[in-house]
């Protein structure tokens, strides 16, 4: 598991900027190599929506954001651990 942070510069609620602590879980894939293969792909934006409180006056609202993902690595899931500060 990764851990890694995501900064909402805009609150919905009070227009303040708030950072969370995101748990990102990946798959690792094999993959058999063939002469198709091309080494150098780049990374894919895969779309995330999760909620977050915010910490100001404690109401929810929903975000999405983007994470990469690789021919290698896929993206299980996300978790939104907490705020790391106000």
């Amino acid at each position: 598991m990764d851990d890694s942070t995501i900064s909402i510069k805009n609150c919905p609620h009070c227009k303040g900027t708030h950072t969370y602590n995101l748990e990102v879980e990946r798959a690792y894939l094999m993959r058999k190599m063939t002469a198709f293969d091309s080494f150098g792909e780049a990374p894919r934006k895969v779309p995330v929506t999760r909620i977050f409180v915010c910490p100001v006056n404690n109401e929810q609202y929903q975000g999405r954001f983007f994470l990469y993902e690789t021919s290698d690595t896929k993206i299980q899931s996300v978790n939104v651990k907490g705020i790391t500060n106000g």
